[in-house]
């Protein structure tokens, strides 16, 4: 993500040549009778082409006026500082209100004068972009462009400039400016969720600081998951629009729209190593901004949806598996959250969520996340071959809580499972373990460094609830499965640690 701080630029001076006088006249004479026989039949578009070209005319016409130019300022102070030099007066008193005395050094009665210089402001400024979104003044952008500003200024289309008042989330890199004005040019905001891959996409903002520009290409991708920046300022996008529409520094906060003008993204960041364009943007979806928008102007903060799994998206193998080409794959479930009260078990595959086709689980992540915390929505899960509605009550996120597998279930392994088990029911197991009097089932004791399962995450001490699809209870059952697996097999084994349910994938050599 790039930052371009806003300074004053000068005009830059246009060099003309200059054209002796001698034979000026008759040589353009004879150049304009020449070209007078030689003229080229300009090129006759096509009506397909024309259409085209109309349709972004048409939609430079509408959405411009909503474009604005953001500049924000940040003050800090600098250190106050010693200076030294000069003398005290006659009666060793220094007459400036910042001086003092360090009697008893030497060069003069009263000693040598020290000068504390009073703190100066330093100024930082930085440029984005935004987009009005409702008529009544209110503009989103990125909380990037503003975080930290003491002030901000907005310059509309029309040169009116404006100081505004932010209401900032973090988390979803997205802010609303508020500034004193009716009657504004607001853009439409399109419904995110039905963008695809290879539709027009087109760029507006300032990039570089050049205010109302305008740049066209396509989505290139969809659902972009993305970790940006570093330490307490990182933030992670579960779900961004990728383009090829020029976007560069001070594009941040601009729109992107479709075709049709309506605002499908909120331009963010790119990936460039050079700090330019090379063709890959990305754009928070418009009903993720509508989401978070909603709620700063009704409470001032943002609240997201918490279901208490941790999805993934399907691979190869597991579309066979489990019979389903889309969906989220339930990797872990938490006890008492709303997907363990809702019934949500591992392995199961979350195919529409509230009546919307999941495609992987970035989009669901993106989905729970903008559900209102307290609705039930329905949640269509496959299961064992069938489909099946399981009926859940969202809670709110808990702060700086993702729900996310711990380390990665699926890794390149060799031979066998390299696990030894036992039942929890054991006394000799239990007291190697530590294990609960009560405890049940079957016991991982040991795992093998190097092998499969340790390369898949297993830990000593899991308890195996499922191998390869079927229930175990005893360790002889893990046995009898583990004998029939092949080399190459992929073997999804549902385990429970701690307080979660957990689906691990173990590939054998």
């Amino acid at each position: 993500m790039q930052f371009k701080s806003w300074q004053n630029r000068t005009a830059r001076a246009v060099a003309v040549p200059v054209i002796a006088v001698l034979g000026t006249v008759g040589f353009a004479t004879l150049r304009g009778q020449a070209g007078q026989q030689n003229v080229v039949t300009p090129v006759k578009p096509s009506a397909q082409v024309l259409d085209i070209q109309s349709a972004f005319e048409q939609v430079a016409e509408k959405v411009r006026p909503s474009v604005v130019f953001i500049r924000s300022r940040q003050t800090a102070a600098t250190p106050s500082s010693f200076q030294g030099g000069g003398q005290d007066g006659q009666d060793g008193q220094d007459s400036s209100p910042f001086g003092f005395n360090f009697p008893g050094m030497p060069n003069a009665p009263g000693g040598q004068r020290f000068r504390m210089m009073p703190q100066t402001p330093r100024r930082a400024y930085a440029s984005g972009s935004g987009v009005i979104v409702r008529s009544d003044g209110y503009i989103l952008t990125n909380d990037h462009v503003v975080n930290g500003a003491d002030k901000v200024t907005v310059k509309l289309q029309d040169g009116r400039e404006f100081v505004g008042q932010v209401k900032r989330d973090f988390k979803s890199d997205l802010a609303l400016i508020k500034i004193d004005a009716t009657g504004l040019p607001a853009a439409a905001l399109g419904d995110s969720d039905k963008a695809r891959i290879g539709q027009w996409a087109i760029a507006f903002g300032s990039p570089f600081g050049l205010s109302d520009t305008m740049t066209v290409g396509i989505v290139s991708s969809l659902h972009r998951e993305q970790a940006i920046g570093g330490g307490s300022d990182q933030r992670f996008y579960s779900s961004l629009i990728q383009t090829d529409a020029s976007i560069n520094p001070g594009n941040s906060g601009g729109p992107l729209v479709d075709i049709y003008g309506r605002v499908v993204g909120v331009n963010v960041a790119i990936e460039s190593p050079s700090g330019g364009n090379v063709g890959i943007g990305f754009a928070i979806p418009a009903n993720t901004a509508k989401y978070v928008m909603d709620q700063l102007i009704s409470r001032g903060s943002v609240t997201r949806g918490y279901l208490g799994l941790a999805p993934k998206t399907l691979t190869y193998d597991e579309k066979q598996r489990y019979g389903a080409q889309t969906g989220a794959l339930v990797m872990s479930v938490q006890d008492g959250t709303p997907a363990s009260k809702a019934g949500f078990s591992v392995e199961d595959v979350i195919v529409r969520y509230d009546g919307k086709a999941v495609e992987d689980d970035a989009n669901l992540r993106d989905l729970v996340a903008r559900t209102k915390p307290g609705d039930t929505v329905p949640v269509v899960v496959r299961r064992s071959g069938a489909e099946r509605t399981l009926n859940v009550t969202i809670a709110a996120a808990p702060d700086q809580q993702v729900a996310r597998d711990n380390g990665d279930p699926q890794a390149n392994t060799h031979s066998k499972l390299g696990i030894r088990v036992g039942d929890a029911s054991n006394p000799d197991v239990r007291k190697e373990l530590n294990l609960k009097a009560d405890a049940t089932g079957v016991v991982i004791a040991e795992v093998l460094p190097g092998s499969p399962a340790s390369d898949a995450g297993i830990q000593a001490g899991d308890i195996l609830v499922r191998l390869n699809g079927r229930s175990v209870t005893t360790a002889n059952q893990v046995s009898g499965i583990s004998a029939d697996l092949k080399s190459g097999a992929q073997v999804p084994v549902v385990i429970r640690r701690g307080n979660q349910t957990v689906l691990a994938q173990i590939t054998l050599e």
